[in-house]
């Protein structure tokens, strides 16, 4: 004998990381290349909250929104950005109430890592942004706040 819930799944409240990468085609504009320039690849990872009825569904879901961001735009130093989906990374299951409540946990992961390895080396290998040198982080701040990167 089936149940209501296996006759109709249950929508829940899904968290799925995303990974994209700004892909950055031709040389910069020499006159415009200043302190905040970087030659280096640019990836972002991203949150979606999705409502499914299964994790598989909502990877299916976030993948078509996490396309749907893609975009291409002119960067200020005058090269093409395309603003590409790599792949989905991971999901979680946040609650299966119909309403979010303030505080909910989004996402989290587990580190492991050997007893050895110190906090610091922990804090530079996962988490290098928050522990750069102050120019460093005047620079990345900079990119953060600067409406032409976001």
């Amino acid at each position: 004998m089936q149940t209501h819930t296996e006759e109709y799944p249950v929508w829940k409240w899904y968290g799925v990381k995303v990974l994209y990468k700004n892909l950055i085609g031709g040389n910069p504009n020499a006159e415009k290349i200043d302190e905040n320039y970087e030659d280096h690849q640019i990836f972002e990872e991203s949150i979606l909250l999705i409502k499914a009825k299964s994790f598989d569904q909502a990877y299916e879901i976030a993948e078509i929104k996490a396309k749907e961001n893609e975009d291409s735009y002119i960067n200020v130093y005058d090269q093409v950005v395309n603003f590409q989906f790599v792949d989905s990374l991971h999901a979680f299951l946040l609650c299966e109430d119909e309403e979010l409540e303030n505080g909910i946990e989004v996402y989290s992961r587990f580190l492991h890592i050997s007893k050895e390895e110190s906090f610091a080396n922990v804090l530079s290998r996962y988490y290098p942004e928050v522990i750069e040198e102050e120019k460093d982080q005047i620079r990345k701040s900079f990119i953060l706040r600067n409406k032409d990167f976001n």
